[in-house]
C-alpha cells in the first residue's frame, strides 16, 4: 500500500542516517568503514529524490554528504582510473545540482579536461544537465548536442547508444 511504502522509504533514510561515516559519505555496510565514491553519490542522489518527493531527510546527513560531493575527488582511491574518476565527479555534480548546489563552473572544466573519450556517455549527460541552464555554456552545450546526436541509434520505437565497458565498469555498477 502506498502507506507502507512511505514508512519503508522513512526507515530507510533512518538507516542511512546511522551508517553515514563521518567524512560524510557512505559504505557498504556499515559506519566506519571506507566511504565508497559510488555509494555516497548514488546515496546522495536517493536523498535529493527522497527530499523532492516530500520525505523529509535529516538535515545533518544531507549537508554532510553535500559537503562530501563537492571534495569526491579527494575520495578516489589511487587505482581508480581517469575514465572511472571523471564519470563519477560527472555524476556527483549532477547530484549536487539536484540538491540546489550546482557547479557549472566544475562541470565545464570537467568537461573540457574529460573530453568525450574519458568519460562514459552517463558523464556527458550528467554534465549537460548541469550546463543546460548556464548561460555560459553555450559552446560546451553545442559541442554535447552534436556528439550525443551523431551517436544514436534511433528506430520508429526507441533510441539506443552502443558505449563500451572497461575493467573498473564495476565501480559504476554498469
Amino acid at each position: 500500500s502506498p502507506s507502507a511504502m512511505e514508512e519503508r522509504v522513512a526507515k530507510d533514510l533512518e538507516m542511512l542516517a546511522t551508517i553515514q561515516n563521518y567524512d560524510g559519505g557512505f559504505p557498504y555496510w556499515r559506519r566506519g568503514q571506507d566511504s565508497i565514491p559510488f555509494n555516497s553519490i548514488h546515496v546522495a542522489h536517493a536523498l535529493a529524490r527522497a527530499e523532492s518527493k516530500g520525505f523529509e531527510v535529516d538535515e545533518d546527513m544531507w549537508f554532510m554528504v553535500q559537503d562530501h560531493l563537492r571534495s569526491i575527488e579527494n575520495y578516489y582511491p589511487y587505482w581508480y582510473t581517469e575514465y572511472t574518476r571523471n564519470t563519477l565527479s560527472a555524476y556527483a555534480l549532477y547530484v549536487r545540482d539536484l540538491m540546489g548546489d550546482s557547479d557549472p563552473n566544475k562541470a565545464r572544466a570537467l568537461f573540457r579536461e574529460a573530453g568525450f573519450e574519458e568519460i562514459s556517455i552517463s558523464g556527458i549527460g550528467w554534465i549537460w544537465q548541469v550546463l543546460i541552464d548556464d548561460p555560459s555554456s553555450t559552446a560546451e552545450l553545442s559541442e554535447i548536442r552534436t556528439w550525443v546526436g551523431n551517436r544514436v541509434v534511433e528506430t520508429p520505437g526507441a533510441a539506443n547508444f552502443t558505449t563500451r565497458y572497461h575493467d573498473q565498469s564495476y565501480l559504476l555498477l554498469s
